[in-house]
C-alpha cells in the first residue's frame, strides 16, 4: 500500500497541477522585488573613525560606478559582435581589403597611363625631327593559315618577280640618269662639254682643260650622289611604316642601287680603269690597296644587303610568304630573280655598245641581292593579319617602265651635246648630234 501511494505521489508530481505549481513558483520568483545588496562594512579596527568610514564607503561607492560603467560598455560591445556572425564579419573584412586592394590597381593604372601618355608625346615630338626614332619592332606572326588558300588571294610567285622586275628597272635608270647628270653638272664647273649616249658620258679626253683635281672631283661627284641616294632611301624613306607596298619596293631597289653604284662601282672601276676607277688611278692608289678597298666595299655591300631581308618581306603582304618554310622561297622570287632577269634586260638593250664598267655594275648587285637568301632570322615588321593586300600585276607601272626605257634608248641612241655654264650666267644648249 506505501508502494502504491509512492507511485502516486510521483504521478501526482508529474500531473497538470504539478506544471502549473511550477510555472507559478517560476513567475513569483521573476517578479518578485530582490533584496536590497548588503552594505559593504570593512575592518578598519575597533579605533576607526567615522569620518574615515565615511571616506572609504564613498571611495567604494566611486569604483563601483567605473566598474559598472566599463561593464555596460563591454556589454554594448558584445552585443554588437553578437549581432554579427562570425561568417560575415570575416566577410566584412574580406570585402574591405578587396576595395583596398581595387583601388591601389586603379592608382597604379592612372600612374601607367599618364607614363605612357608621356613617354608617347616626347617620342611622337622627336619622330618630328627623326621619323625612325625608336620604330616598331619586328612582330612575330603566329602563322596558321593554309598556302592553297592563300595562294588564291594573293596570287603566285611568278606575280611578285614581274611587278619587282618592274621596278627594278625603273629604279636602275633613275639612279643611273642621277649619276651622269651630276657628272655632267661638275664637269661643267670647268666649262668641260659632254656628249651623252645611252651607254655612256664622253668627254673631249685631249682638252687642257683637265687637271688631275678636276679629274678626281668629276669622277667621284656620280659614285658621291648616288651613295647619298642609298642612304637617304633606303635607311630613311623605306623604314616608314605605312608606305604603300609598291611604293617601298621601288624605294628598296633606289637604295640598293645608290649604294651599288658607289660601293660596287669602285671594285668594278678599278677592275676595267674607268668611272670610278679614275679616282684610284689619280690618286696613285698601288694594287694591294685597290683590292683591299674593293673587298671591304663588297663586304659592306653584302652586309647592306644581308640588313634588308626583313624590308623585302615587308613587301609581300601575304602571312603565308613570310613562314619560315617559304621566306627563302620568297625572298628568290621577290629580289634574286628581278636582278638576274632585269640586269639581262637593260644588258640587252645596250647592246651593241656595253660598256664594261656598266655591265660590271649590274654583275656587282649580285653581292647586295644574294644575302638576303641566308637571312633566315629575317622578319617582317608588319603583321599581315591586320594589312593584307592581293598581290596583281601594275601595268601601269609596266607602262611607265616601258616608255622610260624607250626613250633612254631611242632618245639617247645619237647621244646629246650637252653646254652647261653656270659660273655667272646660266646658259644651257642641248644639241643632239
Amino acid at each position: 500500500m506505501s508502494s502504491h501511494r509512492r507511485v502516486k505521489h510521483k504521478r501526482k508530481k508529474g500531473s497538470t497541477a504539478g506544471i502549473i505549481r511550477s510555472v507559478k513558483k517560476f513567475l513569483t520568483e521573476l517578479f518578485a522585488r530582490s533584496a536590497p545588496p548588503k552594505e559593504y562594512r570593512p575592518f578598519l579596527g575597533p579605533e576607526a573613525s567615522p569620518e574615515e568610514i565615511e571616506q572609504l564607503k564613498f571611495e567604494n561607492t566611486r569604483a563601483s560606478k567605473k566598474k559598472m560603467h566599463h561593464h555596460r560598455s563591454s556589454s554594448k560591445r558584445r552585443s554588437w559582435l553578437s549581432f554579427l556572425s562570425l561568417k560575415e564579419f570575416k566577410r566584412w573584412q574580406e570585402r574591405r581589403l578587396e576595395g583596398r586592394k581595387r583601388r591601389k590597381a586603379r592608382r597604379k593604372m592612372k600612374a601607367r597611363k599618364r607614363k605612357h601618355d608621356r613617354i608617347s608625346r616626347r617620342r611622337d615630338f622627336i619622330r618630328r625631327f627623326f621619323p625612325n626614332y625608336k620604330k616598331e619592332r619586328a612582330i612575330t606572326i603566329e602563322l596558321a593559315q593554309d598556302e592553297s588558300e592563300d595562294r588564291v588571294k594573293h596570287g603566285k610567285y611568278l606575280t611578285y618577280t614581274i611587278n619587282s622586275t618592274i621596278l627594278y628597272i625603273i629604279a636602275y635608270l633613275a639612279v643611273y640618269m642621277t649619276y651622269q647628270i651630276t657628272v655632267l653638272v661638275m664637269a661643267s664647273r670647268w666649262r668641260l662639254d659632254s656628249v651623252f649616249f645611252y651607254y655612256d658620258l664622253q668627254f673631249n679626253d685631249f682638252s687642257p682643260l683637265w687637271t688631275p683635281l678636276n679629274i678626281i672631283i668629276i669622277t667621284l661627284s656620280g659614285p658621291l650622289i648616288s651613295l647619298i641616294i642609298g642612304i637617304l632611301f633606303l635607311r630613311l624613306l623605306a623604314n616608314r611604316f605605312h608606305l604603300r607596298k609598291h611604293t617601298k619596293l621601288l624605294m628598296l631597289w633606289i637604295g640598293l642601287h645608290g649604294y651599288n653604284l658607289f660601293l660596287g662601282a669602285f671594285a668594278s672601276g678599278t677592275s676595267f680603269d674607268e668611272g670610278f676607277g679614275y679616282v684610284a688611278a689619280w690618286l696613285y692608289l698601288n694594287i694591294f690597296w685597290k683590292i683591299l678597298i674593293s673587298l671591304v666595299f663588297l663586304f659592306l655591300l653584302g652586309w647592306i644587303g644581308f640588313a634588308s631581308a626583313s624590308k623585302f618581306l615587308d613587301t609581300s603582304y601575304s602571312v603565308t610568304r613570310v613562314k619560315a618554310e617559304n621566306k627563302v622561297k620568297f625572298l628568290f622570287y621577290q629580289s634574286f630573280l628581278p636582278w638576274l632577269i632585269g640586269g639581262l634586260v637593260l644588258f640587252l638593250v645596250r647592246i651593241p655598245n656595253n660598256v664594261p664598267y656598266d655591265t660590271g655594275n649590274l654583275i656587282t648587285m649580285l653581292f647586295a641581292v644574294s644575302p638576303m637568301l641566308f637571312n633566315r632570322a629575317a622578319k617582317p615588321t608588319k603583321n599581315f593579319r591586320v594589312e593584307r593586300k592581293q598581290n596583281r600585276i601594275k601595268w601601269l607601272i609596266f607602262i611607265i617602265m616601258f616608255i622610260l626605257v624607250l626613250a633612254y634608248r631611242l632618245g639617247l641612241d645619237n647621244g646629246l651635246h650637252v653646254q652647261l655654264y653656270y659660273r655667272f650666267i646660266f646658259n644651257l644648249n642641248i644639241t643632239p648630234i
